[in-house]
């Protein structure tokens, strides 16, 4: 694995990035953590890495953040998917 590896599990993105490309804010994206939903990668400094395995969640959570559901909602549909996805 380089610096340059392609895979959608490689923390890549700070959180002003993962925000933009989510569409909302990084306050927002400390909620989803602090509220279970999300685990970025910390890097030494501790400053956290998002993947695109992440970007892709805080998609979801985002969209159904949006159609009204809270974050216990959220973490609850989340849960459901993974189970059913066998993941």
């Amino acid at each position: 694995m380089g610096l340059f590896n392609k895979g959608e599990d490689v923390p890549r993105y700070v959180i002003s990035v993962a925000a933009r490309l989510v569409g909302t804010t990084p306050h927002k994206l400390r909620a989803y953590e602090r509220a279970g939903l999300i685990s970025p990668a910390r890097t030494d400094g501790n400053i956290r890495l998002y993947s695109d395995r992440d970007i892709q969640r805080l998609r979801r959570i985002n969209a159904l953040t949006q159609r009204g559901v809270n974050l216990a909602g959220v973490k609850l549909i989340l849960e459901m998917e993974e189970k059913r996805s066998g993941r």
